[in-house]
């Protein structure tokens, strides 16, 4: 199974993996990291590289909040490792995605399925229900 991580800012990813289980149920796999001002960059890549060394056998995933924030910057490092990728940008859709997934897929395909979904969900609900209503007219 691939292992998913998600590393943000602040208790974003606790927020988030916890809205996931309020509506998928409990996921084994599944592993957060957050970041506070109080903790150096060097504790945050500590805690990233002991998560994604859990995974190793079957992969990770890492989903963080920012390109360019501390969150993302220190999986420069890990993204070199074999059974590693990292997508920016993390949302409650792309968690789902990737849950539903992982045992389908392999890290490569998973990962694109899962920026792909992402993109997917971002929708202006206006001009949804517009395009909608033209269609049955």
């Amino acid at each position: 199974m691939i292992g998913i991580i998600i590393i943000t800012h602040g208790r974003l990813s606790e927020e988030l993996r916890d809205t996931a289980k309020l509506i998928m149920g409990e996921h084994a796999g599944l592993t957060t990291i957050s970041f506070s001002a109080k903790e150096s960059l060097e504790t945050l890549k500590e805690k990233a590289a002991k998560a994604v060394e859990e995974y190793r056998e079957g992969g990770c995933l890492i989903l963080t909040d920012v390109l360019g924030g501390s969150a993302t910057n220190v999986c420069i490092d890990l993204m070199k490792l074999d059974g590693v990728r990292v997508i920016t940008g993390v949302n409650l859709p792309m968690i789902m995605e990737a849950l539903q997934n992982r045992d389908r897929l392999d890290l490569p395909n998973l990962s694109a399925k899962v920026r792909d979904g992402a993109a997917r969900a971002i929708i202006d609900l206006k001009e949804f229900y517009s395009k909608r209503l033209a269609k049955k007219e």
